[in-house]
């Protein structure tokens, strides 16, 4: 027998979801942000803003209501955007004593670089609730039409992790487990970073040894920073880090990977993330990595380069070129 599950965030990918925990027999309830977006999900039971083309089966039903929503199931699952992140768990936190949270938002918060799991403790850390992320190569739009996928849900509660690869894992959609929460948050997070200077690379036709190079340096920063902060370095050799990496730096469906492109082609970063109604994560996670990188003190001559074109403006070939005139260092470094 299935259970009821809420999912808070009707977004691509929140939709592809809360359409998989259907699939396994679960009834859902889908926050929807916008009212105008309730109404189309209500009459027409296609997601028209963020997922177009499917139909939206009659098990998932739709609420604008914080309190129904954390009222109809002692498991929530969040995705919304990660600058949306802490002002939505500050309206649920009444309705949240002893329930478990799965996060599928990849980011870190725009303004104190914090992991959305740090949130949550921070905000319901007296309500003894349970935590985990759930990470991995996985594109909304594939989800929703049921191909293979394979993701890792993390938490430092290995009941917690455990229970929910039961819910979710499924013939087309296999979840492994693991205890190292950190560096699962920060491979989701990380890649999207990345994935805006593989859309660089390729809208600008460097060619494949470039990009090639540039996923391989990509993934040393990665390491590297988390390592720093407390992560498995083997963790980013997974699904969330290696595996997503690679998903959002060759895929069509990248929104970061587009935006990178878009960069490329002299557009404005800033006008490119106010002209669309999709997130692109990796915008408001690359400045929260550059100031934590630079607190703690690692090297990540990627993701500065990537600051200095996307928030200062910085000329895209001088970025280039002072990337590649940087001094002969051995790989491991």
């Amino acid at each position: 027998m299935g259970k009821k599950i809420t999912v808070i965030g009707a977004g691509a990918w929140g939709t592809a979801f809360s359409m998989h925990l259907s699939r396994l027999g679960n009834s859902v309830c889908l926050w929807v942000y916008e009212n105008d977006l309730y109404d189309i999900l209500s009459k027409k039971r296609e997601n028209t803003y963020y997922l177009p083309g499917f139909y939206i089966p009659e098990s998932i039903q739709f609420t604008t209501d914080f309190n129904v929503a954390t009222k109809y199931s002692n498991d929530i699952v969040v995705s919304v955007p990660s600058h949306a992140f802490r002002s939505v768990l500050e309206k649920i936190k009444d309705g949240s004593e002893g329930k478990k949270f799965l996060i599928l938002t990849k980011g870190l918060d725009f303004q104190t670089s914090k992991r959305m799991s740090e949130i949550v403790k921070e905000i319901l850390g007296q309500r003894k609730v349970k935590v985990a992320v759930l990470s991995g190569p996985s594109f909304a739009k594939e989800v929703a039409s049921g191909v293979f996928t394979s993701v890792v849900v993390a938490s430092e509660d290995r009941f917690c992790s455990k229970y929910f690869q039961r819910m979710l894992h499924s013939t087309n959609f296999r979840v492994y487990t693991t205890d190292d929460l950190i560096g699962v948050e920060l491979g989701g997070a990380l890649k999207n970073v990345m994935a805006i200077g593989a859309g660089i690379i390729q809208g600008l036709s460097l060619g494949t040894n470039t990009l090639s190079a540039y996923i391989t340096r990509a993934l040393a920063e990665m390491k590297r920073f988390g390592k720093a902060l407390g992560a498995r370095e083997s963790t980013f050799m997974g699904l969330s880090g290696m595996g997503d990496l690679i998903l959002t730096s060759f895929g069509p469906l990248s929104r970061n990977r587009w935006f990178g492109i878009e960069l490329a082609n002299g557009k404005n970063a800033k006008d490119l993330i106010e002209s669309q109604r999709y997130v692109i994560e990796g915008y408001y996670s690359l400045k929260a990595v550059y100031n934590l990188s630079k607190k703690i003190g690692v090297e990540m001559p990627i993701v500065s380069e990537l600051f200095y074109i996307v928030f200062e403006g910085k000329d895209i070939r001088a970025s280039m070129r002072d990337i590649t005139e940087r001094a002969m260092k051995d790989e491991d470094e």
